[in-house]
């Protein structure tokens, strides 16, 4: 057999399906395709619960990596050596592997799906670390080493290799129903939508903005954004409204303390009713409790009650630590926190209310007549389509090719 190298990947959620597993595998498959598709690969396979990417070029790897890496559903990627599966041939590629590191403690990890090999994986990892000793003349480190050589022994072959990359886990892009996430150019709402996408949401997006009486910044650091996002997403569907009609008429007509909540309740109708449109059943909200002062559990109840569908807020319990953490991760967060001028945070009143009654806002929003205000803002609303821009080169390639 000739020695050649691939990708293995191990599933993360994925596992834990009973009947459907083998739909999700197939969905995961197909997104893999998809981010690789102007890198070397001959094939994207299933096998022994593991996906394997063969026919790829070695020296791409950080490509691979940094595609595989935005891949939802993925526990991890290895690079991998196959070769027979013999304790000889394992013991080879390790040695080689190990020749072009620098190192001084080291570990061997072997996980044996193919139970017809005489050796246990613990006898494997004796094997197969007495000869790396009796070479290097290194110390072994069970935590922490300073690398690690993986092995995995499936169906009759053995992959050896210790470049891998840990991915974000979830179910895949595209296996779960679609939804509308309410998206700023705050650090908030981004890192939300991104939650919802590692539970395999399918989501478009609303931005709500004050254009001319604010400039077009936050508008342009959403699509900066979104272009982050696609990356996990592959591509995504962008909605921007108008809102500066409607939020002077409740500028004119209602108590400045109650401004922000009608108008998140304005920005709620709206996102409902595109989502009606599109199928789309839930809403997603980057709120956070007690955050500021429109997200108290007051006031989160009196701008909900406005929807006729679920509001999922996926950082409700989160401090904003950990939120920014997850921002610098997905790579969100320095465009996040460039200047812009918010739809809400430029027309905040100082002393906005913070346990607002449900019964008094629904009063002072049914004296607003709004007429016909929001079919407005929904057909001036501007649809654009945003795509990985790998993925555009990628697709750019592969045409000119044909």
């Amino acid at each position: 057999m000739k020695d050649q190298f691939c990708i293995l990947i191990h599933y993360h959620e994925i596992s834990l399906k009973g009947k459907n597993r083998s739909w999700f595998e197939k969905a995961l498959i197909r997104n893999i395709k998809k981010q690789l598709i102007s890198l070397p690969v001959s094939k994207v396979y299933l096998s022994a619960a593991r996906i394997f990417c063969s026919g790829i070029e070695v020296a791409e790897w950080e490509q691979y990596k940094n595609r595989l890496k935005r891949i939802i559903g993925i526990k991890n990627a290895t690079l991998m050596h196959q070769v027979e599966c013999t304790i000889d041939s394992i013991q080879n590629s390790a040695e080689a592997i190990l020749s072009n590191v620098s190192f001084d403690t080291f570990r061997i990890s072997t996980k044996r799906q193919y139970k017809d090999f005489f050796l246990s994986s613990q006898k494997v990892n004796e094997e197969v670390g007495r000869h790396v000793q009796s070479i290097y003349d290194k110390s072994v480190k069970l935590k922490n080493a300073d690398i690690d050589i993986i092995i995995e022994l499936v169906k009759g072959l053995a992959y050896v290799g210790h470049q891998r990359i840990q991915g974000y886990g979830g179910l895949p892009m595209g296996t779960s129903e679609h939804a509308i996430s309410m998206i700023s150019s705050g650090i908030d709402s981004p890192v939300a939508s991104f939650a919802m996408i590692r539970r395999g949401v399918n989501l478009s997006y609303v931005h709500f903005h004050s254009s001319p009486a604010t400039s077009r910044q936050s508008v342009k650091n959403v699509e900066e954004i979104l272009k982050v996002l696609a990356q996990y997403q592959i591509q995504c569907q962008l909605y921007l409204v108008p809102l500066l009609e409607i939020q002077q008429k409740i500028m004119a007509e209602a108590p400045n303390k109650l401004w922000v909540i009608l108008f998140r309740r304005a920005m709620i109708h709206i996102s409902s009713k595109i989502a009606s449109s599109i199928n789309a059943p839930a809403l997603i909200s980057g709120e956070s409790v007690g955050q500021v002062a429109s997200q108290t559990l007051s006031n989160i109840q009196a701008t909900s009650d406005i929807s006729d569908r679920p509001i999922l807020r996926p950082l409700c319990g989160m401090n904003k630590e950990d939120i920014i953490t997850i921002a610098q991760e997905i790579g969100t967060y320095d465009i996040s926190i460039e200047p812009y001028e918010d739809c809400c945070s430029f027309f905040i009143p100082m002393h906005p209310e913070t346990k607002a009654s449900l019964d008094r806002v629904i009063k002072v929003e049914s004296a607003i007549d709004f007429g016909d205000m929001f079919d407005r803002a929904i057909e001036n609303t501007v649809i654009s389509l945003i795509k990985c821009s790998d993925y555009i080169k990628s697709r750019e390639k592969v045409d000119g090719n044909r």
